[in-house]
């Protein structure tokens, strides 16, 4: 249905109920009728329509509740009988200029499930016998429940039409030209426009765990980046299923993704991506309010991470699928990723919806040193062993490491806590001063440098947050008793 034909059902909807307002005064041979909605989010009486013979009314568009004498009215159940200058002063009845004709007042509810919607007045000089004019009165209001239904009904099927006009559009944002990773941030702000009271959040493989690694622009009460996925978790068992699984919370059970979770309330759809028939992914849709995921809803979101996975497959070879989809070198994840989650947090921030968040960039003591003394083969599964024992969920911290350059890995660490970088530097070098295990065999000793700095409201882009990575690091480099430094 096009918006002109939802215009036209309202006008004939407004029209008909100005004929029954009018067929209401003629057949009670009163002298004024009208009829106004009871608007109670915004405080309002709002007129919808009047009947008169008379040369003295005027009604305005909207009147708050308090300045109104159908105030005392606007919960009535039953129909109420007044009498001018007894039950209302003449001073209260504001549509009258000059003079006051009306003597007596019926007030009129009309109740639709179980609350007073609209209230109908008829005004008269002379006494109104209610019995008398009981049928007409029914007659108005059966009359009036039907039109409106009706009209909510055209209304309904058109939000219904529209809300698969907008998923169709949804469905086209998701191009197989794009990026992978610009597919997946696509992907999920598309999913968060029908979440309207929570999010959507991706986990993926990296570092030897999984982790989550982007958050939607406007989830609300997200998890943190880097939130390491724990088995007995809604997301575990999307996985271990391969298909998606929808679960109620009750008193904090079942965990979406990890115990360290804060709370977990409302409803949780977990949907893993499918790439080559291997699980690449996986996409945790939550909301505050479980009936948020009807069936056509549910539809919508799993069928959109589907036709990202198509799209991203038709770029992949099944021979290329031998590393996980979002790392680039070592187990780490690809600039590409860890940038777009950088951009989306910055957003938020700007927003006043985000988490503290820190960027570092952090490299080996003595790289020159380790580039003499093992082979290219073994450098390279040397780079994997770092990448794993960097990974800050290991310690308890939110956070993963991204590729930047050989030997200098990008790190994202989202917490609260104010000192968590520094804890997790501390906890890193304390696991390692007994050697790095090696995967070749052997340990190794090795310590850090970091560089970070803390992203900001005020910081312009994630470009210039990189910027200011790369001056801590290069301050820290050139200070041989520190190993971080913060910008």
């Amino acid at each position: 249905m096009s918006l002109d034909r939802q215009e036209k059902a309202l006008r004939e909807f407004k029209q008909i109920i100005q004929d029954l307002v009018h067929l209401l005064r003629t057949s009670t041979k009163v002298q004024l009728s009208y009829m106004c909605w009871v608007n109670r989010s915004r405080q309002q009486f709002v007129w919808e329509t009047n009947s008169t013979g008379l040369p003295n009314v005027m009604f305005q568009d909207r009147v708050a509740f308090e300045n109104h004498f159908l105030d005392e009215f606007k919960d009535a159940e039953e129909i109420v009988q007044l009498i001018v200058g007894e039950d209302v002063s003449k001073g209260k009845l504001m549509h009258y200029f000059d003079f006051v004709q009306a003597k007596h007042i019926l007030v009129i509810p009309f109740i639709n499930k179980g609350e007073t919607v609209a209230l109908t007045v008829l005004e008269s000089e002379q006494e109104i016998d209610q019995e008398l004019i009981q049928d007409r009165i029914l007659s108005y209001n059966n009359a009036l429940v039907n039109v409106l239904d009706t009209y909510l009904e055209v209304v309904d099927l058109h939000e219904n039409q529209q809300e698969w006009e907008d998923y169709e559009e949804s469905v086209n944002k998701l191009d197989y030209r794009q990026h992978r990773v610009e597919i997946l941030g696509n992907m999920l702000e598309e999913m968060q426009k029908n979440l309207p009271s929570g999010g959507a959040v991706l986990l993926a493989p990296g570092m030897e765990s999984w982790n989550v690694i982007l958050r939607s622009q406007n989830s609300k009460q997200a998890p943190n980046l880097g939130l390491q996925l724990e088995e007995k978790s809604v997301a575990y068992e999307a996985l271990e299923k391969g298909g998606p699984i929808f679960t109620m919370h009750f008193n904090n059970n079942p965990r979406r993704i990890t115990s360290a979770e804060k709370r977990t309330e409302g409803a949780t759809f977990a949907i893993p991506i499918m790439v080559h028939d291997r699980r690449q992914g996986v996409v945790i849709c939550y909301d505050n309010d479980p009936l948020t995921f009807k069936e056509s809803t549910k539809h919508k979101l799993a069928n959109l991470v589907r036709i990202a996975a198509l799209s991203i497959q038709s770029s992949v070879k099944k021979s290329g699928m031998i590393e996980e989809l979002l790392t680039q070198n070592f187990g780490a994840f690809m600039p590409e990723l860890w940038e777009a989650a950088l951009d989306n947090e910055l957003t938020k921030l700007k927003k006043g919806t985000g988490t503290t968040t820190w960027l570092g960039l952090i490299t080996p003591d003595d790289v020159s040193a380790l580039r003499t003394k093992y082979r290219l083969e073994d450098l390279q599964s040397i780079q994997a062993d770092f990448v794993t024992a960097l990974n800050p969920s290991r310690y308890g911290i939110p956070g993963y490491i991204g590729y930047n350059s050989d030997y200098v890995y990008a790190c994202l660490i989202q917490s609260e806590d104010e000192e968590a970088v520094a804890f997790w530097m501390e906890k890193m070098e304390s696991k390692l001063e007994s050697g790095l295990n090696l995967s070749i065999g052997g340990t190794m000793r090795t310590g850090f440098q970091l560089g970070y700095t803390k992203v900001t409201e005020e910081s312009p882009n994630a470009y210039q947050v990189k910027e200011k990575a790369k001056k801590a690091l290069s301050k820290v480099m050139n200070n041989e008793d520190a190993n971080l430094a913060e910008v």
